[in-house]
C-alpha cells in the first residue's frame, strides 16, 4: 500500500501540479481553495503554505497556513474559516499523521505560535468532531468560542419557518412597496454602500473594502451572489452571499439602511437568499456568528432565530510551540 506523502506550496506557486498529485474534486469549501490562499497570503508578506497530503497521487487532505505578527501561523489568514479539509472516510491516524507533518514543516519555518478555525459545527459535525479532538490530543486550547447560527433549508416556504414577528416584517415591507431582489454582479458598489451605511448607524466598519470584495468577484464570479430590497428605487437592504461549497450558502454581510428599522427590510432580503439557495440546491444557510467570543448580542440571536436559524459552535484552537 502507496504511503502518504507531504506536498507544500509557497502562496505564488499553484497547488497540485500534474507531477505531484492529480487534480481531484476540490476537499472543503471556498476558503480552502488555493485562489482565497493565495488572495490573502499576498497581503501578508507571503510567508505562507499551502499543505496537501496525498495517497496514490490523490490529494485526501489540505491545510494552509499563513504567518502573522510575532510567528503566529494562522489558518486562514483573513475569513471566516479554515482549517483541515480532508475526504470524510479518511481514517483518523492519516490525520493525525498529516497534522504532525505539517505542524513539524511550520516549527521549522520558524513558527512559535499556531492558530486553527475550523468550519463551524453545522457544516459537517463528524468532520469537526475528528478536527476538535485531534487538536485538543495535540495540545491545543480553544482561544475563542462562537455562537454561529445557520438554517437547514427544506422545501417548505421560509414564511412557514419564522416567527410570527418576521412574518409580520414581510407583509408590512410587500404593502409598502418595498421589492426584493437578486441583483445583478454590477451593482456591487451599491450594495457595498448600503451595507457600510448600516455599519456606520452602529459605530462600526466593514470588515473588507470595496476594492477587496470587487477582487474576490472577479477571482470567484461563480461564488457571489448579491441581493437587495428597494423602496422607490432606492436599496433599503442589501446581502453579500458567497457559495463556499455545493451544499453550504454564506452569507457575508446583511442589513438595513439607516431610517428602516421600522420595516426591517433584512427580512425579505433574508427570504430571497433563501429562496435562492432552493434554487441552488443548497442543503445550509450559514449567518454567520452572532457573539464575538465573550461578548453576546442577544437582539442579534433574537433575529436570526426569528428567521428560524439555530445555534452551532465556532471554535479557534491555539498551541504555543
Amino acid at each position: 500500500m502507496a504511503a502518504h506523502r507531504l506536498i507544500e506550496h509557497g502562496f505564488a506557486e499553484p497547488a497540485a501540479p500534474e507531477s505531484a498529485a492529480r487534480p481531484t474534486p476540490a476537499l472543503g469549501s471556498l476558503f480552502h481553495t488555493p485562489a482565497f490562499f493565495r488572495l490573502h497570503a499576498a497581503a501578508h508578506g507571503g510567508r505562507a503554505s499551502y499543505f496537501q497530503w496525498a495517497k496514490d497521487e490523490r490529494v485526501v487532505a489540505t491545510i494552509h497556513f499563513t504567518a502573522m505578527d510575532d510567528d503566529l501561523w494562522r489558518s486562514p489568514a483573513r475569513g471566516t474559516f479554515a482549517g483541515y479539509a480532508w475526504e470524510p472516510d479518511l481514517r483518523q491516524e492519516d490525520m493525525f499523521s498529516f497534522h504532525d507533518a505539517v505542524e513539524a514543516r511550520l516549527a521549522a519555518q520558524g513558527a512559535r505560535k499556531i492558530e486553527v478555525v475550523p468550519a463551524p459545527m453545522a457544516h459537517d459535525p463528524v468532520g469537526f468532531t475528528n478536527q476538535l479532538y485531534l487538536l485538543r490530543v495535540r495540545g491545543y486550547e480553544m482561544n475563542t468560542c462562537d455562537l454561529n447560527q445557520s438554517l437547514e433549508v427544506s422545501q417548505a416556504p421560509m414564511s412557514q419557518r419564522v416567527s410570527y414577528g418576521s412574518v409580520k416584517c414581510l407583509r408590512k415591507c410587500e404593502r409598502e412597496g418595498l421589492v426584493t431582489e437578486q441583483l445583478p454582479a454590477g451593482a456591487l458598489g451599491e450594495v457595498y454602500e448600503t451595507l457600510e451605511a448600516n455599519r456606520a448607524g452602529k459605530g462600526l466598519s466593514m470588515s473588507m473594502t470595496l476594492a477587496q470584495l470587487q477582487t474576490m468577484a472577479e477571482l470567484f464570479p461563480s461564488a457571489m451572489a448579491l441581493f437587495g430590497c428597494r423602496d422607490a428605487g432606492r436599496l433599503a437592504a442589501a446581502a453579500v452571499c458567497l457559495r463556499i461549497s455545493p451544499s453550504v450558502l454564506y452569507v457575508l454581510y446583511w442589513g438595513d439602511r439607516p431610517g428602516y428599522s421600522s420595516l426591517s427590510p433584512v427580512v425579505p432580503v433574508a427570504e430571497a437568499i433563501y429562496r435562492y439557495a432552493q434554487s441552488q440546491g443548497v442543503t445550509l444557510l450559514d449567518a454567520g456568528i452572532s457573539t464575538v467570543d465573550r461578548y453576546v448580542d442577544f437582539g442579534l440571536i433574537r433575529f436570526k432565530r426569528g428567521l428560524g436559524f439555530t445555534e452551532s459552535l465556532k471554535v479557534s484552537m491555539t498551541k504555543t510551540l
